[in-house]
C-alpha cells in the first residue's frame, strides 16, 4: 500500500483542490506581509490579523482596499461603498477563476460583515477625512 501525502497530492492535482482551503489574513507577527500598514487589507487595524485577505484561495485584498478608500472619502455613502465591495469581490473572484457559488458566498460573507460591523470604521474614516 502506498502512502499519499498532502504534498504528493498537490503535485498530482496541481494544488487546486488544497488551495481552495486557503484562508490568509495577509499578516504575520503583527505586520502586513505586503509592507502596508495594518488595516490596509481586509479588516481594521485591530482586526487585520483575523479577517482574511484570501478566502477559499481567492484574494479579496484589492476589493477591501478599494472599500477602505471609499470609507475614507469625505461624504461617500456607506451603502454605496458596501455594495461596491460585494461587486468588486465578485469581479475579482471571477477573474481569479472562482466559480459562481464560491464567488457569491465570499461576497456575501464580506457584505454581511461590513453591514454588521462596519459602522464604527465608517464613522471614524469619515471623521478623519472630513474634518
Amino acid at each position: 500500500m502506498q502512502d499519499c501525502s498532502i504534498e504528493f497530492t498537490r503535485q498530482v492535482q496541481g494544488g487546486g483542490f488544497w488551495d481552495f482551503f486557503t484562508f490568509a489574513s495577509g499578516t504575520s507577527n503583527g505586520i502586513r506581509n505586503d509592507g502596508n500598514a495594518l488595516g490596509a487589507g481586509c479588516g481594521t487595524v485591530k482586526s487585520d490579523a483575523f479577517v482574511p485577505d484570501i478566502m477559499f484561495g481567492i484574494d479579496v485584498s484589492q476589493a477591501c482596499f478599494q472599500h477602505d478608500q471609499s470609507y475614507a472619502s469625505c461624504g461617500f455613502s456607506r451603502s454605496t461603498a458596501d455594495a461596491n465591495l460585494s461587486k468588486n469581490i465578485l469581479n475579482d473572484c471571477g477573474t481569479q477563476g472562482g466559480n459562481t457559488l464560491t464567488c457569491h458566498f465570499i461576497a456575501g460573507v464580506y457584505g454581511v460583515s461590513v453591514s454588521l460591523f462596519g459602522g464604527r470604521a465608517f464613522k471614524q474614516a469619515q471623521e478623519q477625512s472630513c474634518y
